[in-house]
């Protein structure tokens, strides 16, 4: 038999990168740009949605929430909305 054996090629992250801007300019769609460039429509959308992500968190993970006053009474409550509904309550009796 005479069969072709395609090889995956590895890309870095600049590749990637440099791959993945062509293509939103484009008025092709991801599955049409990446058979014109024989790549993987699997991995092509991958490295978009990795890329994406690390463009949008946070340069630094932690936020400095300052220092809490003391109230006057012997207890407290605390209660942080982190958003999509899940809601963090601390209470000191």
């Amino acid at each position: 038999m005479n069969e072709t054996i395609t090889r995956r090629k590895r890309r870095s992250r600049e590749e990637w990168q440099q791959l993945l801007e062509p293509q939103a300019s484009s008025q092709m769609t991801q599955a049409a740009f990446c058979a014109a460039n024989e790549l993987s429509v699997a991995s092509f959308q991958n490295w978009k949605r990795r890329l994406a992500s690390e463009e949008t968190a946070p340069s630094e993970p932690w936020v400095d929430l300052g220092t809490l006053d003391r109230p006057t009474e012997s207890g407290w409550d605390i209660e942080l909305d982190l958003g999509n509904g899940v809601c963090l309550r601390l209470r000191r009796c």
